[in-house]
């Protein structure tokens, strides 16, 4: 009877995901794991059942990276890998690609912070691969103590085994009542968040360019230990590696090097009235400040939301230092055009503003390279218009 349920409710998110595309709602993830999941409440715990499950979360990074280690399980492996490559990573969207038909032995899902514990619990993983932990949605997530907390609460046992970036102390004081984890040391370096210790509140110290405190958070050496100078993506790459290989990946050195030197990041190329746009994610101020970093060009353009998954309080764009942008032409759109552009003007960057995306791009140049930075879901609705599918209102397909 559990399987004829089963079947019975994967035909009918089939279906509805088919009719979603049909309609240009979305791609049709999040509507097949909600029916699935409404037909059949115990879906996720038969779905996981006998499979080799990783999970992935943090921040920043969550969906490049579990494609990353998606692709070096199944070249490690020679073996399928179930996952969704379009980063829906709440319960809907996990249920939908653990759901899809080939269903591989291997799994790699990406999961919000906030549901990762419930998801640790259901899917019974062999692996969770943490990334970081920074500043998010407010309105949401809070302060990064709140998931901290959460998820310190959470792991409390050894049947799974956890891939940290062990420099950040949020990520170390989450695993401290852990039974099994892989602790990669990237030289240190000092977390923005974290002038005081997770887990007793008193000052780190961080005089020797890595934090120590007096309850001896920061005294567990790193089991793995590697190049300082590696950027996040980079970073992230590297524990990915570590998670394909407790799954039992053959990953050679040279393979390893190769991934931590073209480590992906969210960046797409967009055509706009016949001018590429290289387009960057950045949905909070860890990574609008990687993604300024990596924005070279002398034109730029700036569009930011406040719907829903973006986060509706835009008080983090006073977190960031925009100065590399003096000097250069910048375009301002999106919802919140008015408060990036008066954020920018405070610190003495001249700016414009545009209507729409495609507004800003046609006020420029199209002699000269154009780059852009966007939040969430103005970063789907460029995707979501070469896909022939309207906006994204929510920032889930």
């Amino acid at each position: 009877m559990g399987s004829l349920r089963l079947a019975c409710a994967h035909t009918a998110g089939t279906a509805a995901s088919r009719l979603s595309r049909l309609l240009g709602r979305g791609r049709g993830e999040t509507v097949y794991g909600r029916t699935l999941l409404a037909l059949d409440p115990q879906a996720l715990t038969k779905l996981s059942r006998n499979r080799d499950i990783v999970l992935v979360s943090g921040t920043n990074g969550k969906t490049t990276t579990t494609n990353l280690l998606s692709q070096v399980l199944a070249d490690g492996t020679d073996e399928g890998v179930s996952t969704s490559v379009y980063g829906a990573n709440m319960t809907a969207g996990i249920a939908a690609a653990i759901g899809a038909i080939p269903r591989h032995r291997y799994v790699v899902l990406e999961c919000d912070e906030l549901y990762l514990p419930e998801m640790y619990r259901v899917l019974k993983p062999r692996v969770i691969v943490l990334l970081n932990l920074s500043r998010d949605q407010l309105h949401r997530t809070g302060e990064v103590r709140k998931v901290a907390n959460l998820w310190h609460n959470t792991f409390t046992h050894d049947d799974v085994t956890f891939v940290i970036d062990r420099d950040d102390p949020f990520l170390e004081y989450a695993v401290s009542q852990a039974g099994h984890v892989v602790r990669v040391s990237f030289g240190g370096r000092r977390h923005p968040d974290a002038a005081t210790c997770p887990a007793c509140l008193a000052l780190l110290d961080w005089s020797l360019g890595d934090y120590q405190c007096q309850c001896g958070l920061g005294s567990t050496l790193a089991t793995v230990r590697s190049d300082k100078r590696l950027s996040g993506p980079a970073r992230n790459a590297v524990l990915a590696v570590e998670a394909a290989r407790l799954m039992g990946a053959v990953v050679p050195l040279e393979v390893q090097e190769q991934l931590t030197i073209q480590a992906p990041d969210r960046v797409t190329e967009y055509d706009v009235d016949g001018v590429t746009v290289s387009t960057r994610l950045a949905k909070n101020p860890e990574s609008w400040r990687g993604a300024i970093v990596a924005t070279t060009a002398p034109q730029v353009v700036l569009s930011v939301n406040a719907r829903g998954i973006d986060g509706r309080d835009t008080s983090w764009l006073w977190d960031i230092d925009y100065s590399a942008f003096a000097g250069r032409t910048v375009v301002c759109t999106g919802e919140r055009q008015l408060d990036v552009a008066y954020r920018l003007s405070v610190q003495g960057v001249e700016v414009t503003v545009a209507q729409d995306f495609a507004a800003a791009v046609r006020s420029l140049d199209a002699s000269l390279p154009i780059q852009a930075i966007a939040s969430y879901t103005a970063y789907q609705d460029l995707a979501a218009a070469t896909m022939g599918i309207r906006k994204a209102t929510g920032g889930r397909s």
